[in-house]
């Protein structure tokens, strides 16, 4: 082959390739949920942090379903906790003083 048949040939490539870029592009665009779900703003929501979404109703159900005693020393312990970081920040913060 010469060089302007080569040349032709690469000119040819590289207009093919734009367009497969343009035509995935313009598909992708329209496969995002947040275009996909623009008149849903909680269904979008929810497909863009679908882990931290599935994390609260998985924690919700396992609440709900727990037994009211169990539920209640969970609660103590979980105050608990919270006293003794909340005391622990305290200690940390007269100290940087």
């Amino acid at each position: 082959m010469n060089k302007a048949a080569l040349a032709a040939r690469r000119a040819a490539l590289i207009e093919r390739c734009a367009e497969q870029r343009v035509g995935l592009a313009y598909e992708l665009k329209a496969l995002r949920p947040s275009t996909a779900l623009a008149g849903f703003p909680l269904a979008g929501y929810v497909t863009a942090n679908r882990k931290l979404v599935l994390g609260a109703a998985g924690t919700v159900l396992g609440l709900a379903f727990m037994r009211r005693k169990r539920l209640a020393g969970l609660a103590t312990s979980a105050l608990s906790v919270w006293k003794t970081a909340r005391g622990a920040l305290g200690i940390l913060a007269q100290l940087r003083r």
